[in-house]
């Protein structure tokens, strides 16, 4: 515990820092944010692509505490993983965290190498230590670690990072935790693993000293591009930070920054600039708010010595071609260690992400998302008068099939010389596109000029490159009340199926398109609890269906594949439907996708 001098000390700072005055509300706050929300967000919307960087006291370790290696993904936690408690943790970790020289002109280098094109990195983590050099009381001195500021003598790398990352060009901000597993007056919520001490907690001195945090990074820092706060649950959010009065002297001092969403519950609230997905793409992105995801390089956020599970340079373009055609931000995590170094597997995916970048960049910065739903063969984006075709499944036959009206005036692939022809889509069956070969396996964009406003045809699901037809559960039409599509899990794990299926007489549809008719393997993942078994459903294409009964496959959520028959397809454009016949318990069956294999 502080001393009563340590606390007075404290009260008197907050007090002469922090006038008395009418406190603001969150709801006039979330009005202000928004009102110049499109002027302060035109940069972040242009820019697309931004690193996030994880370091700090738990960089050291590597994930691995005491010799014994840690397998959970995140090694930040490591303090909780290993049940250390604060003390300890700070006696042994504080001494190795030895930033080099020029750590952060490195990373800066690489962000922008990177094609990236802002930053933002951990100013306070979850274990409480500060990067920033933080002069609140119990930053500058406490009895439990001596204090939280970590930044050598006579540095402060926050100011080293946000100096560095102006200088080579990209905007900087930072991440701030709201929980905090150290002060005595933080929330008893998501705590290390070590024994609580049980005593009372002045919340109200925590909010004190997380506001004095967030107005050290606004006054001391320069000009930010966003404060990123996480996190919240449903029972500590929004006035458990004292979110209206951090969102006030956030818009008092810097009244260009951004916030994000994490002051209040929910990844995809909208009561901030932008929402933050972790680790997963929404299907059809988040209509109606900016979004952008954070996600990593390997598994671990924190540095990770035993982590190798790298994505590779294809792997990360495909997430960013993903993320920005569905109308999202990726800001991409990097977790160096204890000498601020980045590991290399890491430089050198981004190194080959931004190659990528130098041909292709006008596909992802200052576009917008696709206009449509989805494509067999890969992702588009957009600017007034062209789209930006992003190839994942280059066309066995070189013809790339546009559901569009349009007349086509041109179209180029990016970094080729090759000729391209075409057939517009003038006739309303579509354009049809003959392209050279491709030039980056991962992703070859494809440039297409049209005349006039663009008209999408109808969203069909066309055969991917194998000829495989992908039902998957957003592309359905639902009739019907309560069957609908559920999203299970969060960070990482979500997963979408068609769920709460409670009327047999709702149904799902799907419209298909194919060259040439066919006959198709149908292969469904289904899920059952098994007291809910024996329910009949049929799947259909015109006169051609199979009949099936549901089977248990052990719970709602635990899925099967299961290969029902054959079903023709005819050309052109048909409808896949999917019905129930009977229901015998609380629902017909949870479905996460359906495939329709051509038979040879």
């Amino acid at each position: 515990m502080l001393s009563a001098l340590l606390f007075a000390s404290f009260a008197a700072s907050t007090a002469a820092s922090f006038p008395m005055t009418a406190p603001p509300t969150e709801s006039e706050q979330i009005a202000l944010w928004a009102s110049d929300r499109d002027s302060r967000m035109e940069w972040w919307r242009d820019a697309r692509f931004g690193m996030f960087v994880h370091w700090g006291l738990y960089s050291p370790a590597g994930g691995f505490w005491d010799g014994k290696r840690y397998e959970q993904h995140y090694a930040e936690w490591i303090q909780h993983w290993a049940a250390v408690p604060c003390a300890e943790y700070a006696r042994q970790m504080k001494p190795l965290f030895q930033p080099e020289v020029g750590f952060a002109d490195a990373w800066a280098e690489l962000a922008r190498d990177a094609g990236m094109r802002y930053a933002v990195m951990t100013s306070k983590h979850h274990d409480g230590f500060t990067l920033f050099n933080s002069r609140e009381p119990y930053s500058l001195d406490n009895n439990v670690a001596g204090g939280t500021n970590i930044s050598p003598k006579g540095r402060d790398v926050a100011r080293e990072f946000a100096d560095a990352m102006r200088a080579k060009g990209l905007k900087a901000g930072f991440y701030y935790s709201l929980l905090d597993w150290q002060h005595p007056d933080a929330y008893e919520m998501a705590l290390p693993g070590y024994p609580k001490d049980g005593h009372a907690r002045d919340h109200e001195r925590y909010k004190a000293y997380m506001r004095g945090h967030v107005n050290e990074l606004l006054a001391n820092y320069g000009p930010l591009s966003t404060i990123w706060f996480d996190y919240s649950d449903p029972t500590h959010q929004g006035a458990a930070w004292g979110a209206a009065q951090l969102l006030s002297d956030m818009r008092a001092k810097q009244p260009g920054i951004l916030v994000n969403n994490r002051l209040f519950f929910g990844l995809e609230n909208k009561n901030g600039d932008y929402g933050t997905p972790e680790k997963y793409v929404p299907p059809t992105g988040l209509p109606g708010m900016d979004w952008e995801v954070n996600h990593t390089l390997n598994e671990s956020y924190g540095f990770s010595a035993h982590d190798t599970n790298w994505k590779d340079s294809g792997a990360v373009v495909r997430l960013l071609c993903d993320i920005v055609s569905k109308g999202g931000n990726l800001l991409l995590n990097i977790g160096p260690d204890a000498k601020g170094r980045v590991p290399e597997a890491a430089q050198k995916t981004l190194r080959g992400v931004g190659a990528w970048m130098k041909v292709n960049s006008e596909a992802i910065y200052g576009t917008t998302a696709s206009p449509f739903t989805r494509l067999s063969w890969g992702r588009a984006t957009q600017k007034p008068g062209i789209l930006y075709l992003m190839v994942f499944d280059w066309p066995a036959d070189g013809v790339l099939r546009l559901p569009i009206r349009n007349g086509i005036t041109s179209v180029d692939v990016l970094g080729s010389s090759a000729n391209c022809s075409f057939v517009d889509g003038k006739s309303g069956g579509g354009a049809a596109l003959t392209l050279p070969l491709p030039v980056d396996p991962a992703c070859t964009v494809v440039r297409v000029r049209y005349a006039g406003a663009l008209e999408p045809l109808p969203f069909a699901v066309y055969p991917s490159a194998d000829g495989a037809l992908a039902l998957l559960p957003h592309d359905a039409t639902l009739e019907g009340k309560s069957l609908k599509v559920e999203q299970v899990g969060v960070i990482g794990d979500v997963q979408y199926n068609l769920g709460y299926w409670l009327d047999p007489a709702e149904y799902a549809s799907w419209p298909v398109s194919v060259k040439s008719a066919g006959k198709y393997r149908v292969i469904a993942q289904l899920g059952c609890k098994n007291e809910s078994a024996g329910s009949m459903a049929s799947i259909a294409c015109g006169d051609s269906r199979i009949d099936f009964k549901v089977e248990g496959t052990g719970g709602w959520q635990d899925y099967r594949a299961f290969t029902l028959g054959t079903i023709d397809v005819p050309a052109g454009a048909s409808s896949i439907v999917l019905r129930a016949a009977s229901k015998t318990g609380e629902a017909v069956m949870n479905v996460r996708s359906i495939r329709l294999e051509p038979v040879k």
